[in-house]
């Protein structure tokens, strides 16, 4: 059985996402919470929900004028989340689904502007 998702470190993530999470319990180890990040860009509001010990990602992003929903994902089953800063790009990427022959790749970029990316790679 594989260990819980591969999150970076709390600190790395308020870093990169630019808000301090509202913690489910604040007496909880960060890996074994509930974490709840905001943050925006330009034209866009996001909320990203991570529960690492359940593999739990969840993703809104909404219209910053509108506050219309643009997109609403939940996966429960990402094996790892990794950060790319670069300085003309911010974005995550999520490996999740599990099999011998495939495993899915889900990359989403936040600044400037949100946009998604999704590839099933063959191993």
């Amino acid at each position: 059985m594989r260990a819980s998702m591969d999150v970076p470190e709390e600190i790395k993530l308020i870093s990169f996402f630019g808000s301090k999470p509202v913690r489910k319990d604040k007496t909880e180890f960060f890996h074994y919470d509930t974490s709840t990040f905001a943050f925006e860009n330009d034209k866009e509001l996001f909320g990203i929900i991570l529960s690492p010990f359940y593999d739990k990602f969840v993703l809104t992003v909404e219209d910053k004028d509108t506050k219309e929903t643009l997109s609403y994902l939940e996966l429960r089953s990402v094996q790892k989340l990794e950060l790319v800063d670069n300085p003309d790009q911010q974005k995550i990427r999520l490996f999740h689904g599990e099999s011998e022959i495939y495993q899915n790749v889900l990359e989403f970029t936040f600044n400037p502007r949100f946009k998604m990316v999704f590839e099933e790679q063959y191993r």
